[in-house]
């Protein structure tokens, strides 16, 4: 994901100086498909998996769980501030110029990563034993297969 956010910033420089040409389309194209698929399945694999078996455990702290709900409420302004990316690199895929903000939508992304990587995941890792995690990764692995 952060990688996309880095391609993000490259295509604005790219676009100035090159256009809509055939490198700025492909990474559009990219990063479209990485944001239209893998984004929604990894903010549903928090929401319906991860965060509630946090939430269920006995130990998580408790002054953990409102950044859990803060997380939910990025996933929406994120969902929101995408929809407005999309439009544009849907017409720069197109081989078209448009016009294209993303430091909203790429700030927003990598303060919610950090927050996940720095504080979420080792809670997870810290009180979600083997079968837990076995439980999370199956129900991952069926949503990508529907």
């Amino acid at each position: 994901m952060l990688g996309h956010c880095d391609t993000l910033e490259r295509l604005l420089s790219h676009l100035r100086q090159h256009g809509a040409d055939q490198d700025a389309q492909l990474a559009a194209s990219r990063i479209l498909r990485y944001f239209q698929v893998g984004a929604p399945l990894h903010h549903e694999d928090e929401e319906r998996n991860l965060f509630p078996a946090l939430r269920a455990h006995s130990d998580f702290p408790a002054i953990q769980r409102p950044v859990l709900e803060n997380l939910v409420v990025q996933h929406r302004e994120l969902d929101t501030l995408w929809m407005q990316l999309e439009a544009a690199l849907q017409i720069i895929s197109g081989g078209a110029l448009a016009d294209i903000s993303v430091e909203p939508f790429v700030t927003l992304t990598r303060a919610h990563i950090a927050v996940e990587e720095q504080e979420i995941f080792p809670l997870a890792e810290r009180y979600l034993d083997a079968a837990a995690l076995a439980v999370l990764s199956r129900a991952m692995q069926a949503r990508r297969r529907t």
